[in-house]
């Protein structure tokens, strides 16, 4: 996950283009350049700048890279992508204990000893999820969508058994309390962590080429990692994670509009963290790739 600038139409016609697309019902598959991405970042994009716009959403990292540690600027970030939307989602960064990981030894299973991994395993994924939660509520955060980051770049058990093991625990803890939960990876990283797991449920595939092979994955079942349905679509674009919600993406006209009294934002959701004002993106088209 890593995030970048997108290049925009600009010129007299845009604003007039916008007004006449308002007007219009979104065609349901605008892959004619009529698309407005929507962007995941997180820590590395601390002190950078955001994707500059036009944006149709953002997910959020809610960790600092690994499981129980925190995104600096989380509430900023997440601040910025309620510009958009009320209720940003999240993705949850997953991995396997190591053996001196307090966060392991004590949960649903009980107390764990040492040697049982898969007593370990599912303590500390049940752990993540309540971590995580807690800091959110904490910060007054609602996420819509809990997205699990499973990557083969975090620290794994050699055994899949484990892996997987941990993933359940981290589901069921959202699970338990209705909490919208999905995964992401890809089929390849999926296989090596938690071998033929399929807990179901929403996926968020990565790795595709461009806005047009990340539409196709939409219905493609191969990329269904974990045997679920695939509701988002991964790939990178203008130097960061741009994102292709399936089936139909973001079409230009289903971006919300400019205030036409000129407010600087959703009503309710203007004020930023200081005394600077948030802005509200105008629709144009985008060219990807």
């Amino acid at each position: 996950m890593r995030g970048s600038a997108s290049r925009i139409a600009a010129g007299c016609c845009v604003l007039f283009a916008t007004i006449i697309l308002a007007g219009r019902a979104p065609a349901a598959h605008a892959l004619d350049g009529e698309q407005i991405p929507g962007y995941d970042i997180s820590w590395p994009q601390c002190g950078r700048q955001y994707p500059p716009g036009p944006v149709a959403f953002a997910i959020i990292g809610i960790n600092g890279g690994r499981p129980y540690t925190a995104n600096e600027c989380l509430l900023d970030q997440y601040r910025w992508a309620q510009r958009m939307e009320a209720h940003p989602a999240v993705y949850v960064n997953v991995d396997y204990p190591k053996p001196d990981h307090p966060e392991a030894r004590t949960g649903p299973y009980g107390l764990c000893a040492d040697t049982d991994h898969w007593c370990r395993a599912y303590n500390y994924g049940y752990g993540i999820g309540r971590e995580v939660v807690n800091r959110a509520r904490s910060l007054h955060i609602e996420p819509s969508t809990w997205w699990l980051d499973v990557e083969t770049g975090n620290y794994w058990s050699d055994d899949p058994t484990y892996n997987a093991q941990v993933i359940r625990g981290t589901l069921e803890f959202f699970r338990e309390r209705a909490l919208p939960v999905g995964i992401y990876s890809n089929t390849r990283q999926w296989r090596i962590i938690a071998g033929p797991y399929a807990p179901g449920g929403p996926i968020w595939t990565a790795g595709a080429q461009g806005i047009d092979e990340a539409a196709a994955r939409c219905t493609d079942r191969s990329f269904a990692f974990a045997g679920g349905a695939i509701a988002m679509s991964q790939y990178y674009d203008f130097g960061y994670d741009t994102n292709f919600r399936c089936p139909d993406g973001h079409p230009q006209t289903a971006a919300p509009l400019p205030d036409p009294l000129g407010r600087p934002g959703p009503s309710g959701r203007s004020g930023g963290l200081g005394t600077n004002a948030l802005p509200f993106w105008r629709p144009v088209a985008m060219l990807a790739n």
